[in-house]
């Protein structure tokens, strides 16, 4: 196994992970960074389709920061939309050298992408790879903390079918939402965000917030909530930052037109500025990852990949059925119950070989990010922004008298019906609407889902 060495550790290849390493290497041009993402711009962020931001003629980031904060229904945190609204204006001029915009539309803030969408991302991507150390066709799969701090991260490489390990005192997670998961029949290998971002933070007991809620429009899901950040975009844990769609707080219970791109740019640019008034620490010593990875890592021989693709499968159906776009008591129960069996169900499993623990450890956070979205769920019981909480009634139906049937002329006998079958009692959804202060619901999460250890993957030092 290779053990690399690096200041900074980005995990991900969106828009968000390149904009702070490019401002970082602006800066700072010594510092080692490496980037480790399953493919180059892995994030679907990358392909801008537009930004909301403050315009000049009338408008104002006062305006603009009240407007994401109604859309987010007021669960947003203000210390991150603040820098948001100041800075969209700016971020959009740096922007707009790299790139063509259409003249804005209506009264909106939002600019749609015209010219070649991937024209920021090829500079982004140009100025920072020639510079920083590329891990692309790879996965981080945990950050080693110790000492109530940052000290590494394993990772594996695809391609080679290898795992490594990173020492690093400092790393950036950049590894998108969990959108993904609500997607049924989908391939594994097509899934980008699906919930290894939640994993990776959960794992390294970050704190995390808002994870119930999610936008259903569009073209797929897109989740809201994640890892809980500062304005600078540090988390609970030390020399772990985070930016992008694995955090929370931005965008509260709604998504505005636009603001994904917008905080992606806003908050890699922030963590970039973040990262030169830093101090790296050093990451942990050689011997000391050999064996961190040794009580990490087992392996088997059985094949699992039927029953991976069988237990995803059942993650995203029961996402559907228990946390979509209309959520009842009922259904979030259900679906806790589910999740819980189908972890107990993975758990169960032999070991699988070398070429599949990569995917097993995915799943694994697939579960985690299903598990605490119904557990986020079951402890906000009114409707919020996108959030929408109901209960289940029973439709009244008028009664309605049966027709009499009457002989028809020139019959002897005469029709006669048969009873009609009871029909099953159909149901509607009743918004519950609450008078509550507005409120985060947030965890801290100490309690770690382990896999089972049967056979150690020993690594010679």
């Amino acid at each position: 196994m290779e053990i690399f060495n690096t200041d900074v550790l980005i995990l991900g290849g969106g828009l968000s992970a390149y904009m702070a390493a490019y401002t970082l290497l602006k800066k700072r041009r010594k510092d080692k960074i490496m980037i480790v993402s399953p493919c180059r711009g892995d994030d679907a962020s990358h392909a801008l389709r537009g930004m909301a931001l403050s315009r000049l003629d009338g408008d104002s980031a006062p305006k603009y920061f009240q407007d994401t904060m109604k859309t987010g229904a007021y669960q947003n945190d203000p210390a991150l939309v603040k820098p948001l609204s100041e800075e969209s204006t700016l971020i959009f001029d740096r922007v707009r050298t790299m790139m063509e915009f259409d003249p804005p539309e209506g009264e909106g803030r939002f600019r749609p992408v015209t010219g070649d969408r991937n024209a920021l991302w090829k500079t982004l991507a140009e100025s920072v790879e020639k510079q920083a150390e590329m891990k692309t066709g790879c996965h981080g799969l945990r950050v080693f903390v110790r000492e109530d701090r940052v000290q590494g991260a394993l990772c594996y490489d695809e391609p080679k079918r290898a795992f490594f390990a990173v020492s690093a005192g400092t790393v950036v997670l950049a590894a998108g939402g969990y959108g993904d998961l609500y997607k049924e029949n989908a391939d594994a290998k097509t899934l980008r965000n699906s919930g290894s971002g939640i994993g990776l933070a959960y794992y390294a007991g970050a704190e995390m917030a808002d994870l119930e809620f999610a936008d259903f429009g569009g073209e797929g899901v897109t989740t809201l909530g994640g890892v809980v950040i500062d304005n600078q975009c540090r988390t609970s844990v030390s020399g772990l930052l985070a930016c992008g769609g694995v955090t929370a707080g931005v965008h509260g219970a709604g998504l505005m037109k636009g603001n994904a791109e917008t905080a992606a740019l806003v908050f890699g640019r922030r963590a970039g500025h973040a990262l030169t008034r830093m101090d790296f620490l050093p990451g942990a010593d050689e011997e000391t990852l050999y064996k961190w990875v040794n009580e990490t890592v087992y392996i088997g021989q059985k094949d699992q990949s039927d029953a991976y693709a069988s237990i995803r499968q059942e993650i995203a159906h029961t996402l559907n059925a228990s946390a979509g776009e209309i959520r009842t008591q009922e259904k979030i129960e259900d679906g806790l119950k589910i999740i819980a069996h189908l972890q107990h169900e993975f758990n169960d499993l032999d070991l699988c070989p070398l070429r599949q623990v990569c995917e097993k450890m995915k799943l694994d956070f697939a579960l985690i990010a299903a598990r605490l979205t119904l557990l986020a769920s079951l402890e906000r019981e009114e409707c919020r922004g996108c959030y929408k909480r109901a209960v289940v009634r029973p439709v009244e139906k008028e009664e309605k008298e049966e027709p009499v049937q009457e002989e028809q002329a020139g019959e002897d006998v005469a029709v006669v019906c048969e009873p009609p079958q009871e029909a099953e009692a159909e149901q509607q959804f009743e918004l519950i609407e609450k008078e509550v202060k507005p409120y985060r619901v947030t965890m801290k999460l100490t309690n770690q889902i382990l896999m089972p250890k049967k056979e150690p993957w020993i690594v010679e030092v």
